[in-house]
């Protein structure tokens, strides 16, 4: 509910969507740019034309570049004080320009159920939609298959969840207390 809240704040506020943007500029502003230390300046040159190809088809959905994500990611965190980023494996077949076959996918925080808890199969403890092994590491996320805010869901109230294991998300918060396991 206080998240439902927080976003509807950044809709009708001018003073709340003004100091959103003002949190993604500052922290991101230009976008996090590489510098390569390669010594062969061919070399160089050619790895950094990959990069920013890759740049430009970075989002799994298709809607920004990979500076965008980063603007997203800050503003996500602003207003839900977490983001997600779900690394998506593609295939060679798939097209994309770069051999690097990997595409980013931002998820928001209500894609991962703080409701979730309990024991998993294998026996290892759910706490928020996180998964942890028997020494309290992350081993996996569950996230909804749909947002749950999703006004063409015809009706489903309480989408399933998908176990995606923790190699393939960056968790992005701010951990202030000791034990925090979400932003």
């Amino acid at each position: 509910r206080l998240l439902a809240r927080a976003r509807e704040l950044m809709v009708s506020n001018g003073y709340a969507a003004n100091a959103c943007e003002a949190f993604a500029a500052n922290l991101v502003g230009d976008g996090i740019k590489p510098s390569s230390l390669i010594e062969d300046a061919d070399t160089r040159e050619r790895v950094q034309r990959l990069w920013l190809a890759w740049t430009d088809e970075a989002d799994a959905d298709g809607l920004t570049d990979f500076y965008g994500l980063q603007a997203m990611v800050a503003r996500e965190m602003f207003v839900a004080g977490e983001c997600f980023v779900r690394l998506r494996p593609r295939r060679a077949e798939d097209g994309l320009s770069v051999p690097l076959q990997l595409q980013l996918q931002l998820l928001q925080a209500e894609m991962l159920p703080f409701e979730k808890t309990g024991m998993a199969a294998n026996g290892n403890r759910i706490r928020c939609g996180i998964e942890f092994d028997a020494i309290g590491r992350r081993v996996a996320y569950h996230f909804r298959r749909r947002h749950p805010g999703d006004s063409t869901d015809q009706g489903q109230t309480i989408p399933e969840t998908v176990r995606v294991p923790a190699a393939d998300v960056l968790h992005v918060y701010r951990p202030i207390d000791a034990g925090q396991i979400r932003g």
